[in-house]
């Protein structure tokens, strides 16, 4: 899979140079790789075919001339040596190209500012032949297959022109293939209708007109051609590719393709696609009888574009995964063959950027890393890359990385979480330019380990390995070793122990499967290798929970060839060797429809029965599967169905017919994963398709002799045309889907800002639907792949079976986040009955209570059910409640878990239980969803939770205001009777405080209403006032419980706690510190008369001198001031001596510590304290405290002269081991103080 990622890039050539042209017309780069070519009108300019463009020059095109017989198009032969260039006047020039540029490492003596240095150009594009025309002008070019090519005129025929005849062999034309041996089925003949008209066409009349566009599919021998009257043949000949014979007899079924003005040919696939007139895409897939089936129907992605216009290309990219439309005014828009956009010239829009000029020509490189695209009246071409993803086919729960990775030949972005925000992302990059990559570029190939840790990439010869642990590239010590075999098909991973690769001999071209160490790659590192007869197409392994490993190839002569891994480990524990040998098993026989299969998987048959735990490792021999074979899964090319394949039953009754397929899905499947994780009984596969992603889940039933493979299937989520599914990552409890996200990247100097595409991870959620499956095993035979749900008939409830799987499960997903967002959806879908089957009312609630029972082992328990109970509709609360019970129940266990934040999203379920909506609760309600709110306001007090805090005003309010709310048509509210007197009553609103609140000495005194600040939300502020004063009125402990957190917070320093704490509750802040210090020095002699003499009271001003202490300590803890053992300020006396002076700072810089360092340096920082000490002004020990954290001599000395028993706490306070970097300091103070008081004492005169 590939994504749209990086800057997009333009090549232009010398304009200066004289007889230049300064338009394009096309580009196309070379099947061999090795360059870009770009037409204009005169010539053809060519470029490196390297991922760092260079221009090498241009060869003129004999006889061209711009006004009077300018190139229209061009094409390259299959293998790359040679060029045929068609012009105006109906000439076709044909050229010989040897150009051998391969390796940027042979490119770098010869290039100087991006032009290369060679001899002469002329010399290696070499003009051959010219061929004339004698029916109309060239409207497009394509390949015949090696030997021919096809080109299409406005005179409606095809010419078929030899690459080494250099001349034409046949022309086509309708007229010509309605006659003859030539055989086509009609749309009657194949139940067709003719879908813009309602009279049927007669089979004569389909022949009639012209043929708009022609497409050869090498690979299928099938030739499609555009028929200007609305239909489409499909067509196969008795020559298949070889066009250059005379005895040519075509067959095939014809189509409607009203409006189609393009056509495409996707041979991996067995796809077509088809481009309108009216500027939209079609694709649809090729069956076995060439007839077309639908496949998906319009480029979803452009549903608000104003402007298509005509499309100018269509073409499939070189592996055949994406397919590129080219809009002669959009741009380009490229999609994925399942329909999803992987990129749209929409996405690069700015306003400070010029906007997209079109598209007339484009054409990907022959590994598909970049599309070249030429826009109207260019000169060049605009480059825009991409990069391919790759991901582990199987995972399980020992994931250490998230298993997914995307690469180009420059760098490799490696998935993870990413810092910044957490979330997933693609922002790990290392460069990917190592010796082999230089060396064996491009890069084709590659896998991930299942765990993650380690990938392997393959270019054009070898391989190299990366590590994740270590973040280092690893490649065979060998070279020549390297150079004798090229990767042909993906790598595989045997655990995290080997790397298994199908491979071409250099030499003889031959085929083998190897099978290499992973942790050294020296002359030992090949540890098997076995020959294949024919090449390999897919490589899978598969693996019980032990060591038994069995490996799959799927060949070209669509043969299954099955191997069995045997593992062994020698040497010491420090130093062990790995020893592997492959045993040859069986080979079958694929049935036809299997020849090419998009996709391959396998499961061992360990996986398809039950689980049985045992604590003993024991061989897969010892369980009796010694005879059993896995099961082999394909996605089938054309229809792309998932079916599964027993190779056992195969190889048993290998002349029985038909062969043992069952089919799991019966079309549109493009990409499958498997989860081993998962704790069920049998495999669960993450299917995406042309309809969204589906969980299935595999289990063997053996019925007598019979076994068979069932197959239940549970939808995760619908098709999305804007993000692809790319690897799932149980390291983070998901499935991970892409797609291409525009950034704007400033410009320097005014230049116009650069657009960039980067891609974005999107984390899919799938375990609450194994959850259903778990919590409700007895359903899972109501759901198969191929029928519609049924209703449940299930009487009984089977309760969940705990074990060891499902406890590693669900602490994965408590692990990487996953429980409370899997186990609330599930929970939410359960209840709302939106899960893929019907749920009887008995079932549904044994669902739920074995749920709830699963869910209650974990302390993630009430965050899942509360968040639960707000998704919910009122009515839909019973269900979950006739579980849990009564909700103030509920709401008290979370109190006493405390859960507090739970425990208040429960009032509002208190306040409307057993109502029918929001607006309909009752008195009993009501009354106890204000005494559960008062119950938390207070333990939210004593926790110090300032947001908890304000949320439960705002509930008090509101619920005060729904209380006295004015009567609205003759409510029961407007005479004052029923409930809502009743409640009044019960809650006893007031509007005046009780004549103590006024008192000068009590503490909690309320701001007046003009003292409340007022702004846009003043309503809601008055409210919460009014709430306060509800509280301080009818519930004395809240008033007792305000007093003592706050005495408690202003005597330990939390001043910035306490001061927002007060301003949340309207009460005045200076005054209850003047009334709180004043109540503790009337106290303190009391105290110290009534108890026996300690140190904290044995002297007069003794207990300032302990709460001097705790508030100096508080100070420093609040505003996270680190403490040093000594003074400082010497050593940074010279680096902060400048920023000092600039910011007016009076300080001795000399006695500084590392807080007063940290202080003076961090923004706003001491702001903060001078604000603290402003707003604790009455309170004369806490001004002490924070002019000495400041470090202000003067003031210090100021506020001790005032009041001398602070010396003596100060005194006590650099006694502290805490503080004795303030000793030099405080001292400093003291002897100031007492040298002023010396100098004020008069000496009395003698006698």
């Amino acid at each position: 899979m590939h994504l749209a990622c990086g800057f997009q890039a333009v090549h232009t050539w010398d304009l200066q140079v004289s007889g230049c042209d300064k338009h394009s017309v096309a580009v196309l780069s070379s099947p061999a790789g090795n360059c870009v070519v770009v037409l204009s009108k005169t010539q053809l300019h060519f470029w490196t075919g390297t991922s760092d463009e260079i221009y090498i020059g241009s060869v003129r095109i004999d006889g061209a001339t711009a006004e009077d017989d300018p190139a229209t198009h061009f094409l390259w032969h299959p293998r790359g040596d040679y060029l045929v260039v068609a012009t105006l006047q109906r000439r076709m020039l044909f050229f010989k190209v040897s150009l051998d540029l391969k390796s940027m490492e042979l490119l770098a003596p010869l290039c100087h500012n991006h032009l290369l240095r060679l001899c002469s150009l002329a010399s290696r594009v070499r003009f051959l032949k010219e061929e004339h025309l004698e029916f109309g002008i060239v409207t497009s070019l394509t390949t015949g297959g090696p030997n021919c090519f096809l080109a299409c005129t406005t005179a409606g025929v095809i010419c078929v022109i030899g690459w080494f005849q250099q001349k034409i062999l046949h022309t086509w034309s309708c007229h010509s293939l309605s006659k003859g041996p030539h055989c086509f089925a009609s749309p009657e003949e194949v139940g067709e209708e003719h879908t813009g008209t309602d009279v049927r066409v007669a089979r004569g009349d389909i022949f009639t007109g012209s043929i708009l566009d022609v497409h050869h599919a090498l690979q299928l021998k099938l030739t499609v051609l555009l028929l200007a009257n609305g239909y489409v043949l499909l067509a196969q000949s008795n020559v298949g590719s070889d066009f250059t014979r005379d005895d040519i007899v075509f067959s095939g079924k014809c189509a409607s393709a009203p409006g189609v003005a393009r056509i495409s040919i996707n041979s991996r696939h067995m796809l077509l696609a088809m481009a309108t007139q009216a500027g939209d895409a079609v694709c649809k897939w090729i069956s076995a009888d060439l007839s077309l089936k639908p496949f998906w129907n319009g480029l979803k992605c452009l549903s608000g574009a104003k402007r298509l216009g005509p499309i100018e290309g269509l073409q499939w990219s070189p592996n055949e995964e994406l397919l590129c439309v080219g809009f002669y005014h959009l741009g380009v828009v490229v999609v994925h063959y399942s329909g999803v956009c992987v990129y749209s010239s929409l996405s690069f829009h700015h306003p400070q950027r010029r906007e997209v000029g079109g598209c007339i020509s484009f054409s990907w490189s022959y590994y598909g890393y970049r599309l070249c695209v030429i826009e109207p009246l260019s000169s060049g071409f605009t480059e825009y890359s991409f990069n391919q993803i790759i991901s582990s086919p199987t995972v399980d729960s020992k994931s250490s990385f998230t298993p997914l990775v995307a690469f180009d030949n420059e760098v490799l972005r490696l998935a993870g979480h990413f810092a910044a925000d957490g979330g997933l992302a693609l922002h790990e990059v290392v460069s990917a330019r190592s010796r082999y990559v230089i060396e064996n570029y491009p890069l084709t190939h590659g896998a991930v380990s299942p765990d993650g840790s380690s990938l392997v990439l393959a270019g054009r010869n070898g391989f190299v390995l990366f590590d994740r642990f270590s973040h280092r590239w690893r490649s065979l010590r060998d070279k020549n070793q390297e150079k004798e075999f090229a990767c042909v098909a993906q790598p595989l991973w045997l655990s995290n122990l080997a790397v298994v690769l199908p491979v071409r001999i250099t030499h003889n071209r031959t085929f083998e499967l190897r099978v290499y160490a992973h942790r050294y790659l020296d002359a030992s590192a090949l540890l098997g290798r076995v020959p294949l007869e024919r090449m390999p197409l897919h490589v899978c392994e598969c693996h019980d929970e032990y060591t038994d490993i069995f490996i799959l190839v799927a060949d070209s002569s669509n043969a299954l060839l099955l191997w069995r891994c045997v593992i062994a480990f020698e040497g010491q524990p420090s130093a062990v060797d790995v020893k592997i040998s492959l045993e040859f098993i069986t080979r079958t026989q694929l049935p036809d429809t299997f020849l090419y299969p998009v996709g391959m998987a396998c499961i061992h048959p360990a996986r398809l029965r039950p689980y049985k735990f045992s604590s003993h490792f024991l061989s897969s021999q010892q369980k009796g599967y010694e005879k059993a074979l896995p099961q082999a899964l394909f996605i089938l090319r054309g229809s792309h169905a998932l079916v599964s394949f027993d190779i056992g039953i195969a190889v048993a009754n290998a002349s029985e017919m038909p062969p043992p397929i069952n089919v799991l899905r019966s079309d549109g499947v493009c990409r499958i994963w498997i989860d081993y994780s998962v704790p069920m009984d049998g495999s669960v596969i993450i299917v995406f398709d042309i309809y969204g992603i589906t969980l299935l889940h595999l289990i063997g039933i053996e019925d007598g002799k019979d076994a068979f493979l069932r197959a239940h299937k549970y939808g995760v989520s619908e098709f999305d045309t804007e993000t692809l599914p790319v690897g799932v990552s149980t390291h983070d409890g998901c499935l991970l889907t892409a797609g291409s996200t525009n950034e704007i990247v400033s410009a320097i100097g005014g230049a116009p800002p650069t657009v960039s595409l980067r891609m974005s991870l999107k984390p899919r959620l799938y375990n609450y639907r194994v959850l259903a499956a778990l919590t409700c095993p007895d359903l899972l035979g109501l759901c198969t792949p191929n029928e519609e749900p049924t209703a449940s008939s299930v009487s009984s409830f089977v309760p969940l079976v705990w074990s060891d799987r499902l406890f590693y499960w669900l602490e994965g997903m408590r692990r990487n986040g996953t429980f409370v967002p899997n186990a609330d959806h599930y929970l939410h879908t359960l209840i709302t009955g939106s899960l893929p089957y019907s749920l009887d009312q008995n079932y549904r609630r044994a669902a739920v209570q074995a749920t709830v029972s699963l869910l209650r082992r974990y302390s993630e328990f009430y965050s899942v059910v509360v968040s639960c109970l707000r998704k919910l509709d009122v009515p839909q609360w019973r269900v979950l409640l006739d579980v849990l019970g009564s909700p103030v129940v509920f709401f008290r266990e979370c109190i006493e878990n405390h859960r507090f934040e739970e425990a208040a999203q429960l009032l509002r379920v208190i306040m409307l239980d057993g109502s029918v909506s929001d607006g309909d609760a009752s008195v009993e309600s009501l009354e106890a969803a204000m005494l559960s709110a008062v119950e938390l306001f207070t333990f939210a007090l004593w926790q110090r939770k300032i947001d908890l805090l304000q949320d439960l005003l705002r509930f008090t309010a509101l619920l005060q205001a729904e209380i006295a709310m004015p009567a609205v048509r003759g409510d029961d509210r407007a005479n004052g009777s029923g409930v809502w007197t009743r409640l009044l009553s019960v809650v006893g609103f007031q509007k005046d405080l009780p004549c103590g609140f006024a008192s000068e000495r009590e503490p909690l005194r309320l701001l007046a209403l003009e003292e409340v600040s007022c702004g846009p939300a003043s309503s809601g502020t008055l409210q919460r006032r009014s709430a306060i004063e509800y509280l301080f009125c009818n519930h004395p402990t809240v008033r007792q419980a305000i007093y003592d957190v706050a005495s408690q917070a202003l005597l330990a320093g939390h001043l910035m706690l306490l001061r927002d704490m007060l301003h949340e509750l309207f009460v005045s802040l200076p005054h209850f510190v003047a009334c709180r210090t004043c109540t503790i020095t009337e106290e303190l002699p009391s105290k110290c008369l009534n108890d026996t003499f300690t140190m904290n009271c044995g002297l007069e001003g003794t207990f300032n001198i302990m709460r001097l202490v705790d508030l100096f300590d508080g100070i420093h803890n609040e505003l996270g001031l680190p403490r040093s053992a000594r003074c400082i300020g010497t050593e940074l006396q010279d680096s902060v001596m400048s920023f000092l002076q600039t910011q007016g700072v009076e300080s001795n810089m000399v006695m500084w510590t590392t807080a007063q360092s940290y202080l003076y340096t961090t923004p706003g920082m001491v702001e903060t304290l001078h604000g603290l000490r402003e707003l604790y002004t009455v309170w004369e020990e806490c001004v002490l405290a924070v002019n000495v954290i400041l470090m202000s001599e003067s003031m210090v000395i100021r506020q001790v002269h005032a009041t001398p028993e602070f010396a003596q706490a100060l005194q006590h306070l650099i006694a502290q081991p805490q503080n004795v970097g303030y000793a030099a300091f405080v001292q400093g103070c003291i002897d100031g103080y007492n040298t002023t008081a010396m100098s004020s004492v008069t000496v009395p005169s003698i006698g």
